[in-house]
């Protein structure tokens, strides 16, 4: 007991531990013990951030298919197998992934699963009808930690708002690519950690200082990337190991993008003619009519019908009719500006936004698209396929102030020019 008094008083009587350089020579011991500690955390939070992410990405795209499935249900707010299974074969194609639709009883409606492979609708832990009833979106794990399924659960909802399935996602594939792009980052983080200690001692007080300063910034990066915000990059002053951790950060971000970018994009066109499908027109027409409003300039819409389109397909067959759709919309995008924009409503369905264009302007356009379409012939196999178009022009503010009543307008007119003969364009009067 005497002799570790003695010891402490001795430690306590020297001068070295009031000196600024073991002192900080310590501090930098700790901060340098400290760094693998942080890097370890970090790559946790990327780990966290990436499986977020894919969640997102995954439930984004469950609701873009959900909302396109539920728009085709009609008649007894039935899912239809023959119009969801082609839909899902097609979506498939683009982007791979499995996905099956089942219906309030939980019975497969379409799916894209290979044959003998079981469906996603199993529910053991009835995960999927609680989403049936209660319209909530779920994520489910399902399996053992080597070997997990990550299930998206979206409800599908009619027209009218009212429940009619759930569309099961297994977004696996997706969540395990979001881990790998960050796992070069995550290995770098931790690199970085134990470099951090080493230049931390050698190097002394100053380039510690920055060096931490660095680490904050790319923790700061990483918390922005995990809120979403990809367009930020990374910027270090530090070399080496820290530097390449902000650029494999900035790589990651940019492929996210790239990715997301590429999601937005099959949700918003149409894959058989390449033109903005009916989400894309609904969100342009209201962008261009709030800006019409407050420029206070007028803008038009055109919606197009093809003329006796069924016995097209009756005919010549649906690849005919498949191939006119296409035909129409190249016609269609070669007559308007590049400032309009031209997409398919559905169905033989087209629409044209005129944006800054007044009444005469826009039936000066409408005239010029039906005499393209009934002046081009489309050849399919030997046979020469001629196409009309009934067309109804409405401008705002004279037609409508809003939306739908620019789109019932048109429809109205629509209409109109078929009971007036079919090939040609008509506009209603002024409201």
């Amino acid at each position: 007991m005497t002799g570790r008094r003695t010891w402490w008083r001795r430690w306590r009587a020297a001068d070295w531990p009031t000196r600024v350089g073991p002192r900080l020579a310590l501090a930098f011991l700790l901060v340098a013990a400290l760094l693998p500690l942080i890097g370890l955390i970090a790559e946790r939070e990327q780990r966290i951030a990436g499986a977020r992410d894919a969640q997102v990405e995954a439930q984004h795209l469950a609701r873009v298919i959900a909302a396109e499935v539920g728009d085709d249900v009609h008649d007894g707010r039935q899912l239809d197998p023959a119009t969801v299974q082609p839909y899902l074969d097609n979506l498939k194609r683009q982007i791979g992934g499995e996905v099956e639709i089942v219906d309030l009883r939980r019975g497969s409606v379409a799916d894209t699963m290979p044959a003998g492979v079981p469906g996603l609708g199993a529910d053991p832990d009835g995960q999927i009808a609680a989403t049936l009833r209660d319209g909530l979106i779920r994520a489910i794990t399902r399996g053992g930690a080597g070997s997990a399924a990550k299930l998206m659960v979206v409800p599908i909802r009619a027209p009218d708002d009212g429940i009619v399935g759930a569309l099961v996602l297994d977004y696996s594939g997706l969540y395990g690519q979001v881990l790998a792009a960050g796992a070069p980052s995550r290995r770098l983080t931790l690199g970085a950690g134990l470099a951090g200690m080493a230049v931390a001692l050698g190097l002394g007080w100053t380039f510690s200082r920055g060096l931490v300063r660095d680490v904050r910034r790319l923790t700061q990066t990483a918390a922005r990337y995990a809120e979403g915000d990809y367009d930020t990059r990374a910027e270090v002053k530090s070399r080496g190991e820290l530097r390449e951790l902000a650029e494999a950060l900035n790589t990651m971000a940019e492929r996210i993008a790239q990715r997301r970018a590429e999601l937005v994009d099959l949700a918003t066109t149409d894959p058989l003619t390449g033109l903005p499908n009916r989400r894309a027109l609904r969100a342009g027409l209201t962008r261009e009519l709030d800006q019409a409003r407050r420029r206070g300039v007028p803008f038009s819409l055109i919606l197009l019908d093809l003329d006796h389109f069924k016995a097209v397909n009756d005919e010549y067959g649906h690849l005919a009719g498949d191939l006119v759709l296409r035909q129409v919309g190249q016609i269609l995008q070669s007559q308007v500006r590049s400032t309009d924009l031209a997409g398919r409503h559905g169905g033989e369905e087209f629409a044209v936004l005129l944006p800054d264009t007044g009444r005469d302007a826009a039936l000066r356009t409408a005239e010029r698209v039906r005499a393209a379409l009934s002046g081009t012939p489309i050849e399919f196999q030997g046979h020469t396929v001629r196409v009309t178009a009934s067309l109804g022009v409405v401008t705002y503010p004279e037609d409508g102030l809003t939306s739908e009543e620019l789109v019932r307008r048109a429809d109205v007119a629509l209409y109109a020019a078929k009971r007036a003969g079919r090939d040609r364009v008509h506009s209603p009067p002024a409201a």
